[in-house]
């Protein structure tokens, strides 16, 4: 919470303190909240008990709660309505008291009494809250009417297990002051199975203190069993009162009562309340859940409809779930594997899972053929008859322009330099293209021929027929069945074997289960081009740069947050500056020496990103991973030939030969070249050197797979290059093995998403579109430019004096259907 926020609550106590009048001294009086601890609880009702617990409120809130209790318990009868609303790190909450407890207010003529209560509380980060309510009383009698009392609390979480508390009740008044102290604990492990308090209430007046002890367990599948026993004239005549009582949990809604127990008498107590939050109770009806993509998950939001299909693989109210794909589901083949294994987690778990199809490509195929069935739109199709590949050379329109491209590389498979200084491949990168594209097509083909249970022969030849129109997708066996929107309740209702009820998911709110800050794995992202300084994107062509202070900071701040307990690199790059390269890969060496570590490579970690890759903790691959490429090139434009079709004469002056080396107003020489041959060298044994080191293979080994040569992460794995084939569950499920993490163990993502203020306006404005480097691309710039306009990018970005660990451009490995738009906003 910002120091203004803090300032404005400290002003209103005081003005409280102020504006209160010092002969006011009847004591405020509240309907109890039986078996909330005073350090716990919550709830709404903390704006009576300890408003500091209001900041804790995990989401909006609407409560009435009922006592009744015996004369000789002492507690106030009546009816209390709380709304309690949490925002941006402050609470705020109404209260009203409708008290009715005739013996208290018999000297009144029997006048009842009612207060109204503002609660105020702040967040000071995941571990301390502070939080003040202001009452008003209102009575027919003088003597109960236009009283004024301030109650403040102070909440203080140091461990999962441990919440302690101090309250200040009615301290601003010459009433009886009451203090509340008081802890509650969290036996097992933390979690919220089990909750014990202990507290004492102090009267300043009369020095009497009142002991009290609460108890919350969890009833699974029904809700929270509550009770309380307190003590009353502990000193003198001991007087015991009790509380037992139970919660019923659905959904948002929660209902519950119990006894009240004291001076041989029974009294009651009853509550309700509708949350914007749920906790553990009554199972909720069955349901399928419909999730509907309209554009390609960018990096972070493929993460997060993993994450989402996770979950609905482990909630048992979900019999099944139906995607509707009006976009590929996936920006690559490997991410379209991820979100394939998350399908087979759903059967898995024994949900069906179904897709339905309109204006399809192959990631869409890919990523269905896991499902239990297909439908089609019958006016849709399938626009996929095979993988393709594109790579652009810029060398004969940088000839049109004057401008020379002068590169040195190390390595006959580093092939990035070559776009640039030809209008063609060399026969070595024709072979390694052809070899990239059938390493793909056999994963691609081994998961639909898989999903769909045809023959690896009769799926390559239904798929040489295409594209199809939705009744030859049909006929081939590519999908199962033809139906229109309005048709989906009825095909859903059919694969479930009877009435379903469709409801569109959304990840529910859950009450926390732990206290402060609890133990996390922290989500690292490498993505984009590789440059040094910060972070930052090019609007325009749709390239975002991933700066090496920008992620070697992530890198730090989750090795130094000691609520991270294990990180997750997760790599999204074809490389880019070495340099930038090897600042992040020192942080991440760093980190995976102070806590478990693992790296996650997705689309691909390749070049710059496989070098960051190897800090020495396992590396998981997709099998459809692009990685390796283990090479270096340097180079820069001469700008000559260009400044004279534009008409510019150019002078240069130099003190010593190579004074002007790097100019972009002339080429290398000779001696220039050779000497930069010979730094070149250098960069690519320092690449080894990391890579021996990192993997722990021996130089000449790691050269043996490099010279530049790119892979597969199936084959990365052949080659010791990766250690074991898995996506993100499975990195996951390793690093949480290794540091011995519950499976809910929360998930936090570092750095920021850092997308710029222009690219959010683009997108309100809806005219930019996000391609998988996670940049925007206005659709003013023809499609068929785009890919010319990203090759030429480099030349913008890169300085022609820094050597360079980079992937040789992908136009696209096309899998049909329409050029795929990918957003981060899901």
């Amino acid at each position: 919470m910002n120091k203004l926020s803090a300032f404005a609550l400290g002003a209103l106590a005081l003005a409280a303190v102020t504006t209160s009048s010092p002969d006011l001294h009847a004591q405020s009086r509240y309907v109890p909240a039986p078996g909330r601890p005073v350090a716990a609880g919550d709830d709404a009702s903390s704006i009576a008990y300890n408003p500091a617990n209001l900041a804790f409120l995990p989401g909006a809130e609407l409560r009435w709660t009922m006592a009744q209790a015996p004369s000789a318990v002492g507690t106030t009868n009546g009816h209390a309505f709380d709304l309690g609303l949490p925002f941006l790190g402050l609470a705020t909450g109404l209260r009203v008291d409708l008290l009715d407890d005739p013996s208290d207010f018999a000297a009144a003529g029997g006048a009842r009494q009612q207060w109204l209560r503002w609660g105020l509380a702040m967040n000071l980060g995941d571990s301390l809250a502070l939080g003040t309510t202001f009452g008003w009383s209102y009575a027919d009698s003088l003597s109960l009417d236009d009283q004024f009392g301030v109650t403040s609390g102070l909440t203080f979480r140091p461990a999962t297990w441990l919440s302690a508390a101090a309250v200040a009740r009615d301290w601003t008044t010459n009433a009886d002051r009451r203090y509340d102290l008081g802890v509650a604990l969290r036996p097992f492990w933390g979690r919220r199975l089990a909750e014990l308090g202990l507290e004492a209430s102090i009267h300043e007046r009369t020095r009497e203190v009142t002991p009290r002890a609460t108890l919350g367990i969890d009833v699974p599948r029904v809700g929270r069993l509550r009770g309380e026993v307190s003590v009353r004239d502990l000193a003198q005549s001991p007087d015991l009162t009790a509380m037992v009582g139970l919660d019923l949990n659905l959904a948002t809604f929660q209902a519950g009562g119990g006894a009240i127990f004291g001076g041989g008498d029974v009294g009651y107590y009853a509550t309700a309340a509708i949350r914007s939050y749920r906790e553990p109770g009554l199972p909720t009806p069955k349901r399928v859940a419909r999730i509907r993509i309209n554009s390609t998950p960018g990096v972070r939001n493929h993460v997060k409809l993993l994450r989402r299909l996770w979950r609905l693989a482990e909630d048992r109210s979900v019999d099944g779930v139906v995607l509707q794909l009006r976009a590929e589901p996936a920006s690559s083949l490997a991410h379209a594997e991820e979100v394939g294994d998350a399908i087979r987690l759903l059967r898995a778990s024994g949900k069906k899972v179904l897709c339905h199809l309109e204006d399809a490509g192959g990631r869409s195929l890919h990523v269905c053929s896991q499902a239990d069935r297909i439908a089609m739109n019958p006016a849709g199709g399938l626009r996929f008859a095979g993988l393709s590949s594109q790579y652009m050379y810029y060398g004969g329109v940088l000839d049109k322009l004057g401008v020379r491209a002068d590169f040195v590389r190390v390595a006959e498979h580093k092939l990035a330099a070559e776009q640039y200084t030809r209008k063609s491949s060399t026969e070595i990168g024709r072979q390694d293209h052809i070899d990239l594209l059938t390493q793909l097509e056999g994963i691609y083909m081994h998961d639909v021929g898989g999903g769909r249970k045809m023959p690896l022969s009769t799926l390559r030849q239904t798929i040489a027929k295409g594209p199809f129109i939705a009744s030859e997708a049909r006929g081939g066996g590519l999908v199962d069945v033809l139906a229109y929107d309005d048709e989906i309740d009825e095909f859903v209702e059919e694969t479930m074997g009877g009435r379903a009820r469709i409801v569109d998911d959304a990840a529910p709110s859950n009450a926390p289960t732990w206290w402060g800050s609890p133990s996390k794995i922290a989500v690292v992202y490498l993505s984009g081009d590789m440059v040094d300084g910060e972070s930052q994107t090019i609007p325009l062509v749709g390239i975002r740069l991933a700066g090496s202070y920008t992620i070697a900071k992530a890198l730090k701040r989750a090795r130094e947050d000691s609520s991270v307990k294990a990180v997750v690199f997760r790599i999204e790059t074809g490389g880019g500056s070495s340099l930038a390269a090897d600042v992040i890969l020192r942080e991440a060496i760093l980190t995976a020496k102070a806590k478990p570590f693992v790296v996650s490579m997705g689309t691909a970690a390749a070049s710059g990103g496989y070098y960051a890759a190897v800090a020495g903790g396992p590396i998981f691959a997709n099998r459809a991973t692009i990685t390796g490429s283990i090479g270096i090139f340097y180079g820069k434009v001469d700008l000559v030939g260009l400044l004279g079709k534009l008409g510019v004469g150019l002078e240069q002056f130099r003190t010593a030969p190579r004074a002007d080396a790097e100019s972009l107003y002339r080429p290398f020489t000779d001696d220039e070249r050779r000497e930069l041959g010979v730094k070149v060298k250098q960069f690519y044994d320092l690449f080894i050197a990391r890579v021996a080191d990192g993997r722990k293979m021996k130089p000449e080994d790691v050269d043996a797979v490099a010279r530049g040569r790119v892979w597969t992460g199936q084959q990365a794995l052949e080659r010791k290059l990766v250690d074991h084939i898995g996506g993100l569950r499975e990195a996951l499920e390793f690093v949480r093995a290794r540091a011995e993490l519950p499976r809910d163990t929360e998930l936090v993502e570092f750095p920021e998403d850092d997308d710029s203020a222009l690219l959010a306006l683009a997108k309100l404005a809806g005219i930019a579109s996000v391609f998988p480097q996670a940049g925007a691309v206005p659709i003013v710039i023809p499609p068929a430019l785009l890919d010319l306009a990203r090759g030429l990018a480099p030349f913008m970005v890169y300085d022609g004096t820094k050597p360079l660990a980079r992937l040789d451009l992908v136009g696209d490995v096309s899998f049909g259907g329409a050029p795929a738009t990918v957003d981060d906003e899901l």
